[in-house]
C-alpha cells in the first residue's frame, strides 16, 4: 500500500511540475507574439460585437466593462445581456451608457428560455440585436488589457480559425471562498489548459470566446447548446469536428473573484466535477492521482504519521505552496505567500468532492433543478 501511495504521489508531482513549465512557455509566447506582432498599416481589423451575459452584479462589475469600453480598436460594439428588468446589474449599465454616449452600448432585456442553460437563453437574446459577424463572448467577471480586442482577433488572419479563447488568472480575494477559486484558477486551471494546449488539445473556456456568427450558425448556431452545462467546451468541439481550428491565445484575461463565499466555492466544484466526469471520465480519475497534496496526507495517515511520512507529507505541501506561490507572482494576481498557504487544504477539498458526481449527476442551477447526464446534457429533474 505504501509503494502505491509512492508511486502515486510521484506521478502527480511530476504532473504539477510539467504544468507549470507549460504555463511559462505559454507566458513566453505572449511575449513573443506581443514582440513580433505590430500590426501592419494595411491591416483591415474588422468591427466586433462584444457579447456581455449579466447575471447579478459581480465584484467590480463596472470596472470590468470599464475595460472593453476603452479598448484600443477601431470600431465595435457592446452588447449587455440582462434576463430581468429587476436586476441589480441593469443600473449599473445604464450609468455607463450615459457616462459614455459616444460608445455604442445597448441592453438586451429578454426572458428568452429556450433550455436550462441560463447563459445561452440569454446569448441567444443578445445575438439578435448584434450588428457585426465577428463576435467574442465574455463573462461579465472578466477584466481585460485595452490590446484584448486587437490581439485575439489576428488570429482570424488565418481562414482556417473558428474560435479563439483565452487563458484566466484569478485576481481578487478578499474572503476564504474567493481565496480558494484563484488559487485554484491560477494552479490547476492554468496549468491543465497550458499543458492540454501544448499537447495538441484545445480547451474552450467561455469566460473569452471569439467566433464568427456566421460559422456558428452554419454549425447549428447557439441554440444548439441550450441543454448542456459545457456550452463552451462543446462549442468549441463543434468547431474542431468540423475541421475548424481552435486556439488557445497565451494573452491572459482576468476573473475578478473578490467576495465569493465558501459554499459559493464547493457548490461551483461540485457542479464542474459533474461536468468534467460526463465529459471524459477517464481524465476525471486522472484528476485526482494528479492531486499530490491530498495523496501526501492520505500517506502520512496509513503510515501512522511516522516520522517519514511527516516529513514526506511536509515536502510535498511545501513543493505545492511554492509552486503555487511562483505562479501567483509570474502571473502578478496579487496573491501572495501568506494566501497560498492554503493550497493544500483547497486541494483536499477538491478531493474529498471529487466522489460526489460519481454517485450524484443531480444539481440546482439558477432555480432549475436538472440531472446532468452524457455530455452533460441537462435533463429536469425532481430530486
Amino acid at each position: 500500500m505504501n509503494e502505491l501511495l509512492r508511486i502515486i504521489l510521484i506521478i502527480g508531482f511530476a504532473y504539477y511540475i510539467l504544468s507549470i513549465v507549460a504555463s511559462l512557455v505559454k507566458l513566453r509566447s505572449v511575449r513573443i507574439r506581443r514582440g513580433s506582432s505590430k500590426p501592419r498599416e494595411n491591416r483591415i481589423l474588422p468591427p466586433v460585437s462584444i457579447l456581455k451575459p449579466v447575471n447579478g452584479i459581480d465584484g467590480n462589475l463596472r470596472e470590468n466593462l470599464l475595460s472593453f469600453v476603452n479598448q484600443d480598436y477601431p470600431e465595435f460594439e457592446i452588447i449587455v445581456g440582462i434576463q430581468s428588468a429587476g436586476d441589480p446589474a441593469l443600473g449599473v449599465v445604464q450609468q455607463l451608457k450615459a457616462e459614455f454616449p459616444e460608445k455604442k452600448i445597448q441592453i438586451v432585456v429578454s426572458g428568452y428560455k429556450l433550455g436550462y442553460n441560463p447563459k445561452v437563453n440569454n446569448l441567444y437574446g443578445m445575438m439578435r440585436y448584434t450588428n457585426y459577424d465577428c463576435m467574442v463572448i465574455s463573462d461579465s467577471n472578466v477584466i481585460v488589457d485595452s490590446d484584448y480586442l486587437k490581439s485575439n482577433m489576428s488570429y482570424f488572419e488565418d481562414e482556417r480559425v473558428g474560435l479563439v479563447t483565452n487563458l484566466i488568472r484569478g485576481i481578487g480575494g478578499e474572503n476564504l471562498g474567493a481565496v480558494f477559486e484563484n488559487l485554484h484558477l491560477n494552479s490547476f486551471i492554468f496549468g491543465n489548459v497550458s499543458l492540454v494546449s501544448l499537447l495538441g488539445k484545445q480547451i474552450t473556456v467561455g469566460k473569452s470566446m471569439f467566433f464568427r456568427k456566421s460559422q456558428l450558425d452554419s454549425l447549428g448556431g447557439i441554440s444548439e447548446l441550450r441543454n448542456y452545462l459545457a456550452e463552451d467546451y462543446l462549442m468549441g468541439r463543434m468547431y474542431k469536428r468540423n475541421g475548424y481550428r481552435v486556439i488557445v491565445s497565451p494573452n491572459i484575461v482576468s476573473s475578478t473573484n473578490h467576495t465569493w463565499t465558501f459554499r459559493k466555492f464547493l457548490n461551483r466544484h461540485t457542479r464542474w466535477g459533474q461536468l468534467r466526469w460526463h465529459l471524459n471520465k477517464s481524465a476525471y480519475f486522472l484528476e485526482l492521482l494528479s492531486n499530490f497534496s491530498f495523496w501526501a496526507l492520505v500517506y502520512a495517515t496509513v503510515a501512522g504519521f511516522s516520522l517519514g511520512s511527516f516529513v514526506t507529507l511536509l515536502l510535498f505541501w511545501t513543493v505545492k505552496i511554492t509552486g503555487d506561490a511562483f505562479m501567483n507572482a509570474t502571473l502578478a494576481t496579487g496573491i501572495g505567500f501568506k494566501e497560498c498557504l492554503l493550497s493544500p487544504v483547497k486541494d483536499i477539498l477538491i478531493a474529498l468532492a471529487w466522489p460526489i458526481p460519481l454517485f450524484h449527476s443531480s444539481t440546482k442551477w439558477r432555480g432549475n433543478r436538472v440531472k446532468i447526464s452524457r455530455d452533460t446534457l441537462l435533463i429536469p429533474s425532481q430530486k
